[in-house]
């Protein structure tokens, strides 16, 4: 994972090319579709990449922790937000071992879910959410989710062994595993928040996210 996006931090792609403009938007959207407004206390933003949403969360909250597995991207978001009350760190590729227990009021974790390798990644991701947030903290998710049926269960299957085999017919970063990501199913998503100690407050689906046999989910999840 981290190879990979260090990649795509250098790469001429439109994936990495952040707009802060944009960003405030984006983070706006999110939060209004979900009925929240969260503001002040400590933010953990999980997959900051070039910092596009950091700087729209320094503005809400007293202080940010913006974490990535990319320490490229990283450089990246420190060029981009210089605000005193941001910190970034970089996380190991299938937790948020840089991020303390209990510390996050608010969390926010967009656009990135969809890339992790595995639905292990995914549902370990989810439980860190559980493990950062403090009692009653929220966190603003959104994923996309593998449609129910025998046909896009077994698209995930065949996917799981292509999707590595393509690696290595080339060095295209957009090709890998950890760009092109996974999906949970509903059971799935619905066990890890379970296990991670996570309440759904509001839901919204659509529009349909640009994968096969998925659909994008908006949650946000509270911490009990």
């Amino acid at each position: 994972m981290r190879a990979t996006w260090d990649a795509l931090a250098s790469a001429e792609t439109g994936v990495v090319v952040g707009d802060p403009a944009t960003g405030e938007e984006e983070l706006a959207a999110l939060f209004g579709r979900l009925g929240g407004d969260p503001r002040g206390g400590t933010c953990v933003e999980i997959g900051c990449g070039p910092g596009r949403m950091t700087g729209a969360l320094a503005e809400r909250f007293d202080r940010v922790l913006a974490v990535d597995v990319s320490p490229a991207m990283l450089a990246r978001a420190r060029e981009a937000v210089r605000a005193p009350h941001v910190e970034f760190r970089a996380v190991a590729g299938d937790r948020l071992d840089a991020v303390e227990d209990a510390i996050a009021h608010a969390a926010v974790c967009y656009l990135v879910l969809q890339h992790l390798p595995s639905p292990r990644v995914v549902a370990g991701y989810l439980r860190e959410l559980g493990r950062v947030l403090r009692p009653g903290g929220e966190a603003y998710v959104q994923l996309p989710l593998l449609e129910p049926g025998l046909r896009p269960r077994l698209w995930r299957l065949a996917r799981t062994v292509l999707v590595p085999l393509t690696e290595r017919l080339g060095r295209d970063p957009l090709r890998r595993a950890a760009f092109r990501g996974s999906r949970l199913t509903r059971p799935e998503l619905d066990a890890s928040l379970a296990s991670a100690g996570l309440d759904v407050v509001a839901e919204d689906t659509g529009p349909d996210a640009p994968y096969r046999h998925s659909r994008d989910v908006f949650l946000r999840l509270r911490r009990r």
